[in-house]
């Protein structure tokens, strides 16, 4: 998802909610202090020769705007494939920035940071099955949740006989809200599993609490407090679960996969994801730029631990047809979305096919 103020936040509750200050070589320090102690792919990196080369590199810069580049090509060397920067310039008549990234977060809307509006849907289909469509969030996140509610409570107040839950659009962004209300139709309370560099496994719940301090500060910033915020309570949920997936499902698009794949009554139909299988942390390095970084990799119900750039496989996939057109030798972003919009009945229909064949309907 390659948008202004886009942030993979798939590891939760790991930002660190204060912000470093200082000079540039300071800011250069907490950088590389930061990726080599947390990213995924550091143990492959040769601290000892990269650290004294990165130094020598930026010792003379001393506008913080022009250590940009510098950081972005160091995160391109750990080649996960995942890991983001965002950087706010300043001018030299800017102060520091009186609010971490975090926190501008919280109340900045998708207009003011260029993004396009989200494109909810929710329907039944021949008044039996509910379908709802679950778009990317990064912004807005309470918003999100509860209008993601409300749909849920509409549809399963028409007795559905299956859910469709489709993720055909979803390339990413903040896991947190797209999952919120649906705790009701996993049946565990333990889902999928990070596992750091180090081989650490940490258990996901597919309903949020507060565990500590710093978990109620974020809840408080997005005002989602869980015990204030509860996911709402669907009562059809004994039925088949279908969800549909393409080839730019990714990043948190695919953690919502993975919260439910392995489940008895769930399918996934479509296409392999994008492959950005991988958990990512915000970390302020000042004020004014914060690293989105890859610090595990996902290990699902079944206990497969997917490599970087390992994208999810359907229980039952079909392909679209996502040929070059006009003499070209590859496929754009935009054409590949187009395409898979163009070819939402189809997605449908195959949903359907696989709903009637499991119920014997």
């Amino acid at each position: 998802m390659k948008r202004t103020f886009i942030f993979f936040i798939t590891l939760f509750f790991s930002a660190k909610l204060h912000a470093q200050t200082g000079n540039t070589s300071q800011l250069v320090t907490q950088f590389l202090d930061t990726l080599q102690k947390n990213s995924y792919m550091g143990k492959a990196m040769a601290w000892d020769s990269i650290r004294p080369a990165f130094i020598a590199e930026t010792r003379n810069i001393k506008d913080f705007n022009q250590l940009k580049p510098h950081f972005e090509k160091l995160l391109k060397t750990l080649k996960d494939g995942h890991s983001s920067l965002f950087f706010e310039e300043k001018t030299e008549q800017d102060k520091e920035s009186e609010q971490n990234q975090f926190e501008k977060m919280a109340v900045m809307t998708d207009e003011e940071a260029g993004m396009p509006p989200k494109k909810f849907q929710y329907n039944m289909i021949d008044g039996k099955y509910a379908y709802i469509k679950i778009p990317p969030v990064v912004l807005e996140i309470r918003k999100y949740v509860d209008t993601i509610g409300v749909q849920l409570k509409k549809l399963d107040a028409q007795q559905p006989k299956a859910w469709i839950i489709d993720l055909t659009e979803n390339n990413g962004g903040n896991i947190m809200p797209m999952i919120w209300q649906f705790p009701s139709l996993l049946d565990t309370d333990k889902t999928y599993s990070y596992v750091d560099a180090q081989g650490k496994e940490t258990k996901t719940s597919p309903k949020y609490t507060v565990e500590s301090p710093e978990d109620l500060t974020y809840f408080q910033l997005f005002k989602l407090e869980p015990d204030r915020v509860q996911p709402v309570t669907l009562q059809h949920v004994n039925v088949p679960i279908i969800l549909l997936t393409s080839k730019i499902t990714a990043s948190s698009g695919e953690f919502f996969i993975a919260h439910f794949k392995g489940q008895k009554n769930v399918i996934v139909i479509g296409q392999k994801t994008a492959g950005l299988t991988s958990g990512n942390a915000p970390f302020n390095i000042s004020k004014n730029c914060m690293v989105m970084l890859t610090t595990a990799v996902l290990k699902d119900r079944n206990g497969k631990i997917y490599k970087i750039a390992e994208g999810i496989e359907p229980d039952v996939a079909f392909s679209i047809d996502m040929k070059p057109k006009d003499g070209k030798t590859e496929v754009s972003y935009k054409e590949m979305q187009d395409v898979i919009k163009n070819a939402k009945k189809q997605y449908i229909d195959e949903a359907i096919k696989v709903i009637e064949t499991t119920t014997g309907s």
